[in-house]
């Protein structure tokens, strides 16, 4: 009688793995369908298992909106704590699988110039001093039609996610209208949106090689401005911008970077940009690239970045920048 009380009550603390894996699935697709798609099952089986696991933890995790769902303030530490056992079961396997042992040599990382530049750069020291063996080769996204070979890994914002990648959802990059104080010294405060469009703007091209993804976004509001720049190199762009050259959509990360120098222009305006780790066939399964993919995640988590979480965040709350706000 007590072995069956005590297999009961081991039961009932154990957790169910599987609804842990529901929810991680719908963290990092947005959807339940492509939750469902993404695990291969059925949608109302999702459902459940959310359902289940909110039930266990006595909290709601996921919210449905207009836009979609969104993690609440729960979920998003709840997906930190997944993200952890994550990481390290993948410890576990490459131990046990004897990968560690293969973390060294040459690994090829393709990240947008921005993201490499401002996020990545700072991060780097920590890594490769902790991985001596891992020759890191740090390359920009390539045009279409370019003859570089495919990276063992990148961080993208295409969507496509086929059947010869394995991707995982980074967060969002959010843009809002920034300018400088030089800028401002010379020409001025916009009062509103509609004051702004009669200033010098600042534009980004060919933000990644999906560059249709970013020509959605923002289509209408380029109907609307006279570009007096452009350029497809986002250094120079934040460049142009910080030394006085005009107005531009920066994402919000650069905020705390550059509180001293950058003044957010709040009128209302902003879009987002989903972005993701891929990796390429198979490369997953080597101890180098998992360990190059796992350090590129570490960094991108929402708890201590809240720039990059799927919901908005205000950079008035992570940062002393300067606000501009509409008027009438």
């Amino acid at each position: 009688m007590d072995s069956l009380e005590s297999l009961v009550d081991v039961r009932r603390s154990v957790f169910d793995w599987d609804d842990l894996q529901v929810f991680y699935a719908v963290a990092n697709t947005g959807s339940m369908s492509a939750a469902a798609t993404a695990l291969g099952i059925q949608q109302p089986t999702v459902s459940k298992r959310i359902q289940q696991l909110e039930s266990r933890l006595g909290t709601k995790l996921i919210e449905r909106r207009a836009g979609g769902l969104v993690l609440t303030t729960a979920g998003h530490e709840a997906l930190d704590y997944v993200q952890t056992i994550q990481r390290s079961a993948q410890q576990l396997e490459s131990r046990l699988g004897g990968e560690d042992k293969a973390r060294v040599g040459e690994v090829t990382l393709q990240v947008p110039d921005g993201l490499a530049t401002y996020w990545l750069a700072k991060h780097m020291p920590k890594f490769l001093q902790a991985n001596p063996g891992i020759d890191l080769n740090l390359v920009r996204e390539a045009d279409r039609g370019s003859p570089l070979p495919a990276p063992d890994l990148s961080v993208t914002f295409s969507t496509d996610k086929s059947m010869e990648a394995t991707a995982h959802s980074l967060g969002r990059l959010h843009y809002m209208p920034f300018t400088s104080h030089r800028f401002i010294d010379t020409y001025g405060i916009p009062k509103n949106a509609h004051d702004a469009l009669s200033y010098r703007f600042l534009k980004l091209e060919n933000y990644s090689p999906d560059s249709d993804l970013w020509k959605r976004r923002v289509e209408t509001v380029d109907a609307y401005i006279q570009y007096g720049f452009r350029t497809d190199v986002s250094a120079t762009l934040l460049e142009v911008l910080r030394h006085g050259g005009g107005i531009a959509m920066l994402p919000t990360y650069l905020a705390p970077l550059f509180e001293d120098e950058l003044v957010l222009l709040d009128f209302d305006f902003k879009q987002d940009v989903r972005f993701w780790l891929r990796y390429m066939p198979d490369s997953h399964r080597v101890g180098r690239n998992k360990c190059v993919g796992d350090w590129v995640a570490s960094i991108f988590q929402s708890a201590e970045n809240p720039w990059f979480r799927n919901e908005f965040c205000h950079p008035s709350e992570f940062s002393k920048i300067d606000v501009v706000s509409a008027q009438a």
